[in-house]
């Protein structure tokens, strides 16, 4: 097996983890609502518009989202809308569901990095920054 293909059944099997801790913490809340509510915590008054582009999903997804975590009480819309959309920020419940998650979730990685040596926690983690801030080049 080529190592890039092993890669690749590597990161799919860690996607399927995350999504499934995802779940673990908070059933009701797909892994796509956790980004969402990371990106309008790490980025107050963020437009809706916006939020496709820094998740990297489709605007379709995104605004679906969206509506479901405004209907749910997590995010609301602030403040006067231009064409852009209205600034987005996290409800008081919204913030505590993702302080929540955001625990639950790094529990579950220092978990599986328990009897990890400190020095290869931080390669992995120089590691995956490395392949997350790689742009792909056309073939």
């Amino acid at each position: 097996m080529h190592d890039e293909a092993r890669v690749l059944g590597e990161l799919t099997v860690f996607s399927r983890r995350v999504r499934a801790d995802a779940r673990e913490v908070h059933p009701d809340l797909t892994y796509v609502d956790f980004t969402l509510l990371r990106i309008v915590q790490d980025n107050p008054g963020v437009l809706a518009g916006d939020l496709a582009e820094v998740a990297r999903i489709d605007k379709s997804t995104a605004s679906r989202q969206l509506t479901a975590l405004v209907r749910r009480g997590l995010v609301q819309r602030t403040g006067a809308g231009g064409r852009e959309g209205k600034p987005l920020e996290l409800t008081t419940e919204g913030r505590q569901v993702t302080a929540r998650a955001q625990q639950a979730q790094q529990a579950l990685v220092a978990d599986r990095l328990a009897e990890w040596s400190a020095q290869d926690v931080a390669t992995f983690a120089d590691l995956l920054a490395r392949y997350n801030e790689g742009e792909v080049r056309s073939a």
